[in-house]
């Protein structure tokens, strides 16, 4: 009896401690809704806190991620708590004025301010727990929150440490104008000097044009660069922006000839030596004609093919690319049987459901021409 008595409360004592656990997993940010700011300013002053403001809505799911799946973690909110007042403003009027005080562009924004309202730091974007903490951290620190690190820049610092560190924190607040004038003035000496280690992690790491005076510097000095930082970080660099560009013109919604970038990038392409140039050029090549001649565009497709430049599954996946194009975008009843070729072309050897399903791709295209040219709906494709 003593025993059967010990195992019922052993087992209520197990029962208690798993409740306790279980509720102490439900902590959350004490966020607010939308309160006047007037009032948000009243309660630091009077709680002795700063202020986090949350800047999203309700249709926006990095804003919804980050309340639902962040914010309700308990490292979080026991960190946040006890040291913000804190508001999410997702509608409304305030939420506008607010916005244009603080220059909020884009969804997420969390802001950290003072007692008086005056900005500390900025975070953008989605971002998980142990980054929403590390940026907290430094928000609050009054020599590396984003105000401290803009003084520093203004007061001349260029140190290589600096402007990596300084970067990353326009970079995790969304300042790109920021970004790319900050990067722009530390690499306006002579291109040489993209060759220093002082300067090189910064072009590594932020120059993203790849038409740009620094990227076309180091294509045409490859073979230097590549002995002095290694041919992975090189060529993983070049390979994926090109390769990033390239693609991007192709399926884009409107013809690239109007982007001075796209110009420059075809040009250069066309000369270069590059073991992936052609590659590339088989999609910047064809994107001159999307939305000016479907049939010409065709043209260029066929003879990438017809020259074997893209090769096995590479080459099937980007004529099944192709088909979607065409089926999407072009009213051309004289360009489409092209898009119905390249079916037949990839129903050779392939199984029965691949075979029925261009098949259905087919009759859907031959219904558009029927149809003939139509305005097509607009389509938000990406």
């Amino acid at each position: 009896m003593k025993t059967h008595n010990i195992v019922i409360l052993a087992f209520s004592i197990f029962l208690n401690l798993f409740s306790s656990s279980i509720s102490a997993q439900n902590r959350k940010v004490n966020l607010k809704e939308n309160l006047p700011f007037s009032e948000v300013l009243q309660m630091a002053k009077a709680e002795n806190k700063l202020i986090f403001l949350d800047f999203g809505s309700i249709t926006c799911k990095p804003c919804l991620y980050i309340k639902q799946k962040v914010l309700t973690l308990d490292s979080v909110a026991d960190y946040i708590n006890p040291r913000f007042v804190s508001v999410d403003y997702n509608t409304g009027e305030e939420k506008k004025r607010l916005q244009n005080v603080y220059h909020v562009v884009g969804e997420p924004v969390l802001l950290i301010l003072d007692q008086e309202g005056k900005l500390m730091h900025r975070m953008y974007g989605k971002m998980e727990g142990d980054e929403l903490m590390a940026r907290f951290r430094r928000g609050i620190d009054p020599k590396r929150n984003s105000i401290a690190m803009d003084a520093r820049y203004e007061s001349g610092d260029r140190t290589t440490d600096f402007i990596l560190d300084y970067m990353e924190v326009l970079h995790n607040a969304g300042e790109v104008q920021k970004m790319n004038h900050v990067s722009k003035d530390f690499l306006a000496g002579p291109l040489e000097n993209l060759k220093k280690p002082e300067v090189f992690p910064i072009f590594f790491k932020y120059v993203e044009d790849p038409a740009g005076r620094e990227m076309l510097y180091m294509m045409d000095n490859r073979d230097e660069f590549i002995k002095l930082y290694g041919e992975g970080k090189i060529e993983g660099k070049i390979n994926k922006l090109y390769g990033m560009s390239s693609i991007k013109y192709l399926y884009g919604h409107s013809n690239p000839l109007e982007d001075s970038t796209y110009n420059s990038l075809l040009a250069y392409l066309s000369k270069s030596d590059h073991p992936k140039a052609s590659e590339w050029l088989c999609y910047l090549v064809p994107a001159q004609y999307k939305f000016k001649d479907w049939s010409k565009m065709g043209d260029e497709i066929n003879a990438i093919y017809r020259y074997n430049i893209l090769k096995g599954r590479s080459g099937s996946i980007f004529k099944d690319m192709m088909i979607t194009q065409y089926q999407m975008y072009c009213s051309d009843p004289k360009a489409l049987p092209q898009a119905i070729q390249w079916c037949k072309d990839l129903q050779v050897g392939a199984d029965k459901k691949t075979v029925d399903q261009y098949n259905k791709t087919i009759d859907a295209i031959k219904e558009k021409i029927k149809k003939g040219p139509a305005i097509e709906d607009t389509l938000d494709w990406q």
